[in-house]
C-alpha cells in the first residue's frame, strides 16, 4: 500500500458513490468511483494499485457477485467488500471469498472494514 490507500467504489447509485467518496477523500484516501462493473473491470486491468474494492451487489448489467468473480481474475489479492441490503445475499457474497457489508451500515461498521483491510479509520 502506498502512502495514501486507494479504494475503488463500484455502485450504480450516484448518491452512494458520491457520499462514500467524499467521506474517504476527507480522510486522505485516494478514490476511484465507477458507476458500473464494466468500467471498474476496465480500470482494474490497468496498472493503478487498488488496496480495497467496495462494490454494491445489486447493479444493472453485471451484478456485484459476477463483478467479484471477474475482479478476482484480474486482481486476486485485492480485498473485495460487497455491500448488500439483503440478508439472503450474504451467503452468495461470502462464498466467493469476499467480505460482506450489510446495508444500512453505520460509520462504525465502515470504520471496522477500513481498519481491518487498510489499517485506517475515517
Amino acid at each position: 500500500m502506498g502512502i495514501n490507500p486507494h479504494v475503488m467504489i463500484v455502485d450504480d447509485a450516484a448518491v452512494h458513490r458520491e457520499t462514500l467518496s467524499a467521506m474517504l477523500e476527507h480522510a486522505g484516501v485516494e478514490v476511484t468511483a465507477c458507476e458500473n462493473a464494466a468500467d471498474a473491470l476496465t480500470f482494474l486491468r490497468g496498472d493503478t494499485v487498488v488496496d480495497l474494492i467496495l462494490s454494491d451487489v445489486r447493479m444493472p448489467g453485471m451484478d456485484g457477485i459476477e463483478f467479484s468473480r471477474q475482479a478476482r481474475k484480474v486482481r486476486p489479492a485485492t480485498p473485495l467488500v460487497l455491500v448488500t441490503g439483503r440478508d439472503s445475499a450474504m451467503d452468495a457474497v461470502m462464498t466467493g471469498g469476499n467480505f460482506a457489508l450489510l446495508k444500512p451500515y453505520t460509520a462504525a461498521t465502515l470504520n471496522g472494514v477500513l481498519l481491518e483491510h487498510l489499517g485506517i479509520t475515517i
